[in-house]
Parts: C-alpha cells; structure tokens; sequence
C-alpha cells in the first residue's frame, strides 16, 4: 500500500501528541502524588477511594468527639476529686466538733473553715470549659447554682407609692436572720428609684447589720429582685410580711436560696461510633443535689447543714451533718466510678479506631497514590522517547522536503 505524505505526518503527529498526553499524565501524577486525579484514571478504583474518603471522615470525627468527651470527663473527674477532698475535710472537722471537749467558741471558729469549704464545693458545681458549663445538663450557657441567695419578685406598676404608716413595712429573712425594715415615704416614679430606697432601707437595719447581713436591690424591666451579699451555705433573701410586701411586687415571687439548681437534668453525650453514644457530662442535680439518686442527699443542705450546728452549737445537728456528708461523699464516689468506666471505655475504642484509621488509610493509599520513585523513572523515558520521536521526525518531514523541491 502506497503511502501518502497526508499519511505520514498525520501519523507522526498522532504518536507525538499519543507521547504529549501520557508525558503530562505522569507529570500531573508526579506533581499530586496520587494515581487516581479524575475518575476516567480508573473508574474502578475512583468510587473504592471516595468511598474509603469517607469511611476515614467519619472516623476522625469520632476521634474528635473521643478527644472532645475524653477533655469534658477528665475536668469533670478532676472537680469530683476536688470535691471528694472538700468533703473529707467537712467529716473530719464534724467528727472533731462532736467532741465534747471542744467549746462553742471554737465551733464558731470552724463554722467559719465550713463556709469556704461550701463556697468552694457551689464554685466547683459552677466550672466551665470553653464557656460552657460541666454541670448544667443541657443548659450549658446558664450557671447552674445560685451562688448569692436571690429573690425575684413579681411586676409592680410604678409609680409606687410609700405612705408612712400605711404601707411603709416590709419583713424579710436575710441569710437566716429576720427582721423588720422601714422603707422611706416617697412616690417612686422609676425602678431605679425604688431599689435605691429599698436597699438603703434593708442595710440600715440594726439587727441585719448587726449578723453582717446586707442587700443588692435592683430593679429587673418591672420587677424588683433582691440579692444576698453574703455567701455561704446561710445566702438567702426572703420577703415574709409586712405592709410593704404587696405594693412591693415581694409577696408571690420566686426565691432562689444559694446553691439552688438552674440546669436541667439532660445528660449531653457524643457518638463515638455508629449508633454508639457516649455520655460526657453529669447534670448538677443528680451529683450536688441527689435528683433521682437511691438515698441521695443534696451536698449544699449537708454542709450548710454542719455550717449552722456549728455556729449555733447545736450537738445534735452535727451529728446530723456528719451522717449526711458521710453519705455525699459515696454519693460523689459513686460518680466518680461512672466517669472512670466511661473514660476507660472510651480510651479502648479510641485504640480499635485509631488502627481503623490506619488500616483504612494504607488501603486508600495503595489505590490512589503512587510510587514517585516508579513515576519519575517513567517520566524520564517518555520524556526521552518524546524527544527522539521529534527528532526523527524532524528529519523524515525535512527529507520529503527536499524531494519535493527536486
């Protein structure tokens, strides 16, 4: 068969761009790394390697939400050690104080190692991590326990006025101590007003100030709320009477003593595998107040509890204290048992995923990556191959050439 010029360098150029697109098929896999860059590289192994992707994204966000889980539980069994030491040192000062020997004076003394233990124990309830709160249940933005005794009241029409001798008397318990307090006569036009009025009134009190006690008044949109300054397991404001109390907004509102819970009772958790949830975080009313716990006790009441016996020397309240602290710390034990299962349950799925991980990244690497070392070897004899092919052809077409012009 006789073959044409026409033929001939539509040969060469088919073998030459033939040599061009496998030269830059190696190079693009030099440049990735990987065999696989489109699906037509191997429409086989193209859905294996997505479907491996996958399998690899999910397990690192289980890893993740282990890594996550494994920090939230670890702070949280750090805060019951904590409070597991707090409350040894509460039982043993109990035992101490029930002793006869001891006077009324140095049971006052203690009392006083008592409030900070309390204050110490409503901090740990109210820790943070990453701005939200361990111990709030689902509420994590919302601090879980009063740590200043409140009361909130109910909305009042302003102005208000205060009439000496008709409707100028409020009674309230402030932090255990009770008494009568005279607000000033006036017509209050704003809230503002009306909680400078009140507090004054409140902290003027001889008989408050006398126990130490005194007020925050604010006043809330339309309501007043009254605030405790003081801390301890004693922190409470409550309106009891008085002529004051209606025109107040004080006689039907909410009273939040300290240690009172604002969370719920929602445990938060985090699947660590399909359909394998795990929980991470212990809601503050079953640990601190015994909601739904088996002879639970609330740790708050058992040590404010001894905090009062001891100031008032009442012998047979510490006795009373001392069982129930007795009881919260099993209670915070027993807790503490429940965390260390969850961790180490976590920590050996953590180990499988992790080799999970592994095995399944080696099987995505073996279809889609290549051996640079076989690539670049390849490339320099395409490379070499491309370059001779040019040159021969070089020379062929400048051959016809000639011819042509004989």
């Amino acid at each position: 068969m006789r073959i044409s010029d026409q033929m001939f360098f539509q040969s060469v150029m088919v073998q030459l761009q033939r040599q061009t697109d496998s030269l830059f098929h190696l190079q693009e896999q030099v440049s990735s790394g990987k065999r696989i860059n489109r699906p037509s590289d191997d429409p086989i192994g193209q859905p294996l390697v997505l479907n491996y992707g996958k399998t690899l994204a999910t397990t690192e966000q289980y890893l993740r939400n282990i890594d996550r889980g494994d920090s939230l539980m670890t702070h949280s069994e750090s805060i019951l050690q904590d409070a597991s030491d707090q409350l040894q040192r509460a039982h043993e000062l109990a035992i101490q104080m029930a002793n006869a020997t001891y006077s009324p004076t140095d049971r006052a003394n203690t009392a006083r190692e008592i409030r900070e233990i309390f204050d110490q124990l409503i901090a740990m309830g109210n820790r943070s991590v990453e701005g939200r709160y361990l111990f709030a249940g689902d509420q994590t933005t919302t601090i879980p326990f009063v740590d200043h005794g409140y009361y909130t009241g109910t909305a009042v029409a302003l102005p208000v006025t205060i009439t000496a001798g008709v409707n100028d008397q409020l009674t309230l318990s402030l932090d255990g101590i009770s008494s009568t307090v005279t607000i000033p006569a006036g017509n209050y036009a704003s809230g503002n007003a009306l909680a400078v009025a009140v507090q004054t009134a409140i902290n003027a009190d001889p008989t408050l100030a006398a126990a130490g006690g005194s007020v925050t008044a604010t006043f809330d949109t339309d309501h007043l709320v009254l605030t405790s300054n003081a801390t301890g397991g004693t922190s409470a404001v409550l309106p009891t009477g008085g002529t004051a109390q209606n025109v107040l907004g004080l006689a039907a509102g909410t009273n939040r003593p300290v240690g009172t819970y604002l969370g719920d009772s929602r445990e938060a958790s985090l699947l660590i595998g399909p359909n394998t949830p795990v929980i991470v975080s212990l809601p503050g009313d079953r640990l601190f107040k015994g909601v739904g716990v088996t002879g639970g006790v609330d740790i708050f009441s058992s040590v404010a509890g001894l905090q009062v016996a001891l100031e008032t020397n009442d012998m047979a309240g510490i006795q009373a204290a001392l069982t129930n602290i007795g009881a919260a710390q099993e209670q915070v034990n027993n807790e503490r048992v429940l965390l260390g299962a969850r961790l180490n349950r976590m920590d050996a799925t953590k180990t499988v995923l992790s080799d999970f991980k592994l095995s399944i990244t080696q099987f995505k690497s073996n279809i889609e990556n290549v051996d640079l070392t076989e690539v670049i070897s390849e490339f320099s004899l395409q490379q070499t191959a491309l370059e001779a092919t040019r040159a021969t052809a070089a020379r062929l077409v400048q051959h016809s050439l000639l011819d042509f012009l004989k």
